[in-house]
């Protein structure tokens, strides 16, 4: 069974890892993921620290000599022949984004979901490609021009 592009999702468009970027919260600091499709909309999403490390490592193609648990996963997933197909973030319920990532072995696709940070960590390494629903980006994405103007108005504020 094979899915082409345009039958990953009902309206999804892909997306890139434009980085990982730092804000404040009520909290303290917290690392958020920025994902952005071919237009000017980019999606917001809150990670842990961890997960952060492990997404930026990958973007930028480093590979430890001792793999974290992403690496492990990708080793343990083409030792028995499964291919990551792509990764998905198809919703948001509850202000919680959900993901999955599909993956097939022996011409069967399957949809696992999963935590948004573990699955562009894992579709990175791959190199495979993130969707996100239409409905998510109209949803829960703001301007690139608007990202750019508030780290421009914190960074003033400095």
């Amino acid at each position: 069974m094979s899915l082409n592009e345009s039958s990953c999702m009902e309206e999804s468009v892909r997306v890139q890892v434009l980085g990982i970027a730092r804000v404040s919260t009520s909290y303290g600091p917290m690392p958020v993921l920025l994902l952005e499709d071919d237009g000017e909309r980019v999606l917001v999403i809150a990670i842990g620290g961890m997960e952060a490390s492990s997404i930026a490592a990958a973007a930028r193609g480093f590979q430890s000599p001792v793999p974290n648990t992403h690496d492990f996963m990708i080793k343990v997933l083409d030792k028995v022949n499964v291919k990551v197909k792509r990764g998905e973030i198809y919703d948001l319920q509850e202000n919680r984004f959900l993901a999955r990532i599909i993956v097939e072995s022996g011409g069967v696709e399957v949809k696992v979901d999963g935590r948004p940070s573990d699955i562009v960590a894992l579709t990175l390494r791959a190199n495979a490609d993130i969707y996100v629903a239409e409905s998510v980006m109209r949803e829960a994405s703001i301007e690139k021009s608007e990202l750019l103007k508030e780290e421009s108005e914190e960074s003033e504020e400095y």
